[in-house]
């Protein structure tokens, strides 16, 4: 296999075109050796022979090995209904890194899912007015979109970013028993951190219908989660004014009502000329904040004088 291509910000052939090109070699920008066929699958051939014990791929929660074996990664469960915005939301935030956005207290260190991030992107089509948005997750999919970063101190901090399906997420807010929601139940138990989607084009569009799906997801969130943090972040910010009054601000009191770690946020991926508040800036904010969250000191505090042992060495309190 042979060939470049010509966009610098296009990794071709080692990653999917940018183009959407099954075949690189269709492709107006990729310039291919003599006689050289390139396809993704050849993509598939590269990983598969590769000596690295991590393809580059989305993990698998049987793969968190690869991340935690220098590091406790922490978990942030991406949650919301069908099509809220999640994983287009995820490709935003890779998109915005490539191209020099940068989070507040932390720079990028690296990735072990580069393809999956690279996959997000390349699905992720920008022009004035208009966003085809990568296509929904696999109901059986339960994908891990890894970040390394690091502080100004050179402290690393692994993140690890939960996608599953929203139809998953649906049928959990209903019943969280529910034998289908396997993936849900595993990232709420496992998460540190909650972003909860709440979609503004479904609140115009089905109204008090999709408030209360979201209302069912968000008390499924509150039931068992203590003190970790969660940012509800408002998709599809740009229709939000057309969402009726009535239904935005009972939400809003809701799950305020419900959250004592309560945050807000306004996102959208419509670009405006020039910078733009909801997409450069709002995008990345949501994850300075839970950032600034799990940085925090944690507020229980652990009163061991009252802490029933035999343990002669634990009883000791010093002369």
């Amino acid at each position: 296999m042979s060939g470049k291509c010509s966009l610098k910000e296009c990794g071709a052939p080692i990653v999917p075109c940018h183009e959407g090109c099954e075949d690189f070699n269709t492709c107006p920008n990729f310039k291919s050796g003599k006689n050289s066929s390139v396809t993704r699958q050849d993509i598939k051939k590269v990983t598969n022979n590769s000596n690295l014990n991590w393809s580059g791929e989305a993990l698998s929660i049987d793969e968190i090995h690869l991340v935690s074996s220098r590091s406790n990664p922490f978990l942030v469960g991406t949650f919301g209904k069908a099509d809220a915005g999640k994983t287009t939301y995820l490709a935003m935030v890779y998109t915005l890194l490539l191209n020099g956005g940068k989070l507040e207290n932390y720079r990028f260190a690296g990735t072990k899912t580069i393809l999956g991030w690279d996959e997000l992107h390349h699905r992720l089509r920008l022009s004035h007015g208009s966003v085809p948005f990568p296509p929904p997750t696999p109901v059986s999919a339960n994908r891990l979109y890894h970040l390394a970063l690091k502080d100004s101190d050179d402290g690393l901090k692994e993140l690890l970013f939960a996608d599953a399906s929203g139809e998953v997420f649906s049928l959990w807010g209903i019943n969280r028993n529910d034998e289908n929601a396997e993936s849900a139940r595993w990232i709420y138990a496992n998460s540190n951190a909650f972003m909860l989607f709440i979609d503004c084009e479904a609140l115009v569009l089905q109204k008090n219908g999709a408030k209360r799906e979201i209302m069912y997801i968000a008390r499924q969130l509150s039931h068992d989660i203590k003190d970790r943090p969660l940012i509800a972040v408002w998709s599809k910010a740009d229709k939000k004014a057309e969402v009726l009054p009535a239904i935005k601000d009972t939400l809003k009191n809701e799950l305020e009502g419900l959250f004592a770690n309560f945050h807000e946020i306004e996102i959208s991926n419509f670009l405006e000329p020039g910078p733009d508040e909801l997409v450069h800036k709002n995008n990345l904010a949501a994850i300075d904040w839970l950032l600034q969250m799990m940085d925090s000191p944690s507020n229980v505090n652990l009163d061991l004088d009252d802490f029933p042992t035999d343990d002669q060495f634990l009883k000791f309190k010093g002369k």
